[in-house]
């Protein structure tokens, strides 16, 4: 299996991606599938080798201490209905890898609708939040202070002491930080330099050494001074302390496995406390993650991806076949990326190939979706041009519907800032069609084009780009979207009897994205078969019209085209999503949105 090991004590990089081999269950343990790891600070602190006198292990050695998975086998004494149950551990070490051997006493099963991300960057916040908190004995009013707060711990903390009532400082250096503990509830947000002339009636200090010290002093007599933090290298530095004030140490974050696993069960169960991913790369980028903790400008958590989960079927049919599975991180071959999807364009052509209307025979579990927009999330041998992190869309072979999907480099269009996730993920396909097809057609300044089906992604596409070269826009839809049309300076038509009757004349070219059997009305119309042009009828050989089918997959150049997003899906909807989009009827285009299953 592949792990990540700390080869000497040092920097991040001292962090080198390895084999191991597979671990075995021993008694009263499971082996774990590992699908996300959480990121400590404490894992930075002793690979850099800090704490040597209470972690006496040496390298060479797997970091690691929380994870989420799918239990694979069970060791004696533990019962095999573990086996294929998601779950989040503790484990002793050794949690950067594929797959750990975990005791069940420390394993928890993750409830339906909880992403395993969530529940890695919670399996190890969450008890701690919950037991420094409730040992706090907050009330409405209570002032507290919470030191560290832009982090994973600190952000719980506030968020849970807000919804005890209390009013929360939040301490944390740099807006980003303090931001994100605004938005949990902290009703200020302040730097370390101004930590002084308040006081406050408890004090959670999650950065410990002099921050820790200045904290404490702005406890009021008869006050709790909570002491868990240690990312400054020490736990705060209050000498001999205040008699008048009650401190709390570490003995609050350290827990006996069936304390653990009852703390850990309340907090995925429950499902009120939360905090903020701040990044999360995959396993073998590990050192980036450690970087980013020692750099101090991480809100929230890090966590290492080692499995993505894709949309799939295996036998032709309905939107039923649909499975959403999880599936090993997917490499990027020579030319390729790697693409963390936040969105992806549904289109006609991912039901079609689903039901097997393209002909195509079925070897193994297939993705679907054609269209993607996200983040580049690692680079294949030979690219060039583009760095990790990049947000870009375009098109992919298939797998778009997933949490990553393998896209050629050169088929990738870098994302404008003032286009949404999902606003690029719906024009790829739109926008390259529609260009192809005016091409063909020959269009020219001053000419009318009728477009049948106007208001999908098609038609909209090609509509603007046809009156940005100075056209004549016609366009058939339903009457619910007349209005929208007309404010993009298309001249819409209803749909139905009488079309014919309805529509201004002459027309000089004609492009069918309805394949409602117009085909013959629009040769009629234009006088010739060649200024027809359909990409959705395949009786075009019966008039003598060209069927445009299958363009270039490069990148595609925007052009200033907008499409309206007409309804959104998550991932695990996404049968639901292709069902809408067989339906018709709508304006714009159908979008999934992956946010729920992979962190930002």
């Amino acid at each position: 299996m592949n792990v990540v090991e700390v080869t000497k004590f040092g920097g991040p990089e001292v962090l080198v991606a390895g084999r191991a081999p597979d671990p075995v269950a021993g008694p009263g343990q499971v082996v774990i599938g590992v699908s996300v790891i959480d990121v400590m600070s404490i894992d930075a602190q002793l690979r850099a080798g800090w704490g040597r006198g209470w972690f006496p292990g040496e390298p060479p050695f797997v970091p690691g201490t929380g994870v989420a998975g799918r239990v694979l086998s069970v060791g004696d004494g533990v019962d095999a209905g573990w086996v294929g149950r998601r779950v989040a551990a503790l484990v002793s070490g050794g949690g950067y890898a594929e797959r750990v051997a975990a005791d069940l006493e420390t394993v928890v099963e993750v409830p339906d609708g909880v992403p395993s991300w969530r529940a890695a960057a919670l399996v190890q916040v969450g008890p701690a939040a919950l037991s420094l908190v409730g040992a706090a004995s907050l009330g409405p009013g209570t002032r507290v202070l919470v030191t560290g707060a832009g982090g994973a711990l600190g952000l719980a903390i506030v968020g849970l002491a807000k919804a005890a009532g209390a009013h929360v400082t939040a301490a944390a250096h740099g807006p980003a930080k303090r931001e994100a503990a605004l938005g949990l509830g902290a009703a200020a947000a302040i730097d370390y330099a101004e930590l002084q002339g308040q006081e406050f009636d408890v004090v959670f200090d999650g950065v410990g050494g002099e921050v820790g010290g200045a904290a404490f002093e702005l406890v009021r007599p008869g006050g709790t001074f909570f002491a868990y933090g240690v990312p400054s290298g020490s736990t705060a530095q209050i000498g001999d302390g205040r008699p008048d004030v009650r401190v709390v140490g570490m003995e609050q974050v350290q827990f006996a496995p069936d304390r653990f696993k009852s703390l850990a069960e309340q907090t995925l169960r429950e499902g009120a406390l939360t905090t903020v991913v701040g990044l999360a790369v995959p396993l073998e980028r590990a050192q980036e993650a450690h970087a980013a903790l020692e750099a101090r400008e991480l809100v929230g958590k890090a966590l290492l991806l080692v499995t993505a989960q894709a949309v799939r079927y295996r036998a032709h049919g309905g939107p039923e076949v649909l499975t959403l599975d999880e599936i090993p991180l997917p490499q990027p071959g020579p030319g390729q990326v790697r693409v963390a999807v936040r969105a992806a364009g549904v289109n006609g052509i991912d039901w079609k190939i689903r039901q097997g209307f393209m002909g195509a025979a079925i070897d193994g579990p297939q993705g679907t979706g054609i269209e993607v927009a996200g983040t580049i999330d690692a680079l294949g041998q030979g690219v060039e041009g583009w760095r990790l992190g990049q947000p870009v869309f375009g098109q992919v072979a298939s797998g778009a519907a997933a949490t990553h999907a393998i896209a050629d480099a050169s088929a990738l269009t870098a994302k404008p800032d003032d286009l949404s996730y999902e606003e690029a993920a719906a024009l790829p396909v739109a926008v390259e069609t529609a260009r192809r097809t005016l091409l063909e057609l020959g269009l020219e300044q001053g000419q009318t084009l009728l477009i049948h089906a106007v208001a999908g992604g098609v038609g909209l596409a090609a509509a603007q780009l046809a009156l940005a070269r100075g056209a004549k826009v016609i366009g058939t839809a339903s009457e619910r979207h007349h209005a929208y049309l007309r404010g993009l300076g298309i001249h819409p038509v209803t749909y139905g009897e009488g079309l014919a009757e309805r529509l201004p004349k002459p027309i000089d070219l004609v492009l069918d994205a309805s394949g409602r059997g117009e085909l013959e009305l629009s040769v009629e119309l234009t006088g010739d078969p060649d200024k027809v042009i359909t990409i959705a009828s395949r009786d075009a050989g019966e008039f003598g019209v060209r069927f445009s089918s299958g363009g270039t997959k490069g990148a595609v150049p925007i052009e200033n085209v907008r499409l309206p997003i007409a309804e959104v899906f998550p991932l695990e909807r996404t049968a639901d999503a292709q069902r809408r989009s067989a339906d018709g009827h709508f304006l714009g285009k159908i979008v999934i949105n992956t946010e729920g299953s992979l962190p930002r």
